[in-house]
């Protein structure tokens, strides 16, 4: 159902947005070289909504994802549609944020790596669930640089989720998964290379807060989406701390993430896009297999891998450059 309602509603979005001149420009930061439409937003909600109504009890927690969803779709859609300052949207994601709060959706405790669960003060747990949710939407809109490479990323991540939520017995977090799961195959077909349609900032936030969410209901999944969404998350981390370093506002657009340096490596896109799901893909299903500890090497591997592969790219843009 979600997946037949993503195609029909991203066919009308990317018609409606050619209509209305809602389109992404080619420009500085940018690798496109021709206007597309970018509302994947809202066709990617409807799905999501439409089928957890059909197959859910709205209430509880899901509610409140479902009305957090509806409101960080609707603001960042604006900022797709005539722009919001960075202060704005950091506001909206955090208003975002808070309403799952509302409805009891939050980190009350953290897996410890050598047995037991370390449990978070409610001071704590509500900045931290906060941070959480508007971190993981900025690094998955963040990742949304080259065609399918964001959607493809949340198909990996959630599917995982679905799988550790089917496992843990939590079957109303695993449906509400699927629906999203359909929702991105529906989408998918318009957003691979050569896209037609663009995610926008309404999409990217949007699956980065449903990973987000999904990832704190029910508990014991923080450390899987960590490690299926390393990659993006640190190369977050790392475009913020060169943006720093030289002096340049760090909410910026650049094609310096991990992702554009693969792809003047003389990667294609598509191949670029299957070695980033191919990796997120790996560590998702480590995270499945290994026990509390052996996370803890997962990270550090992860980590390593990630500071070589960005050292080695960034040696390899200075040789091009002189």
């Amino acid at each position: 159902m979600a997946c037949l309602i993503g195609l029909a509603g991203t066919w009308f979005a990317r018609s409606v947005g050619h209509k209305f001149n809602w389109l992404h420009e080619p420009g500085p930061g940018r690798i496109h070289t021709r206007s597309v439409p970018r509302l994947g937003g809202p066709p990617l909600l409807v799905a999501l909504v439409f089928s957890a109504v059909m197959s859910l009890r709205i209430e509880g927690p899901v509610l409140g994802l479902l009305l957090g969803a509806f409101v960080i779709t609707g603001l960042t859609l604006i900022d797709d549609i005539q722009g919001l300052s960075p202060r704005n949207k950091l506001a909206g994601q955090c208003v975002a944020a808070v309403i799952p709060l509302a409805f009891g959706v939050r980190i009350e405790g953290v897996s410890n790596p050598f047995g037991g669960i370390l449990i978070i003060p409610l001071l704590l747990a509500i900045p931290f669930t906060v941070m959480w949710i508007v971190a993981l939407m900025n690094a998955v809109n963040l990742a949304d640089g080259l065609d399918g490479l964001a959607a493809g990323i949340a198909l990996v991540a959630v599917t995982i989720l679905v799988i550790l939520s089917a496992r843990l017995g939590q079957p109303e977090v695993a449906t509400l998964g699927l629906a999203l799961v359909g929702a991105i195959i529906g989408f998918l077909p318009f957003n691979i290379f050569r896209a037609s349609i663009f995610l926008g900032d309404s999409g990217a936030h949007l699956l980065g807060y449903m990973l987000a969410t999904l990832a704190i209901v029910g508990g014991a999944k923080l450390a899987t989406a960590l490690l299926v969404l390393g990659v993006p998350i640190l190369d977050v981390a790392w475009s913020v701390i060169r943006r720093w370093r030289s002096g340049v506002d760090i909410t910026s657009r650049d094609t310096n993430h991990f992702h554009h340096r693969l792809l003047r490596t003389g990667m294609s896109q598509l191949e670029v896009v299957a070695v980033y799901c191919g990796v997120c893909a790996t560590f998702g299903l480590s995270a499945l297999i290994l026990t509390r500890y052996q996370k803890l090497f997962a990270f550090g591997i992860l980590f390593a891998v990630i500071i070589i592969v960005a050292l080695c790219l960034a040696r390899t843009d200075r040789h091009k450059s002189s």
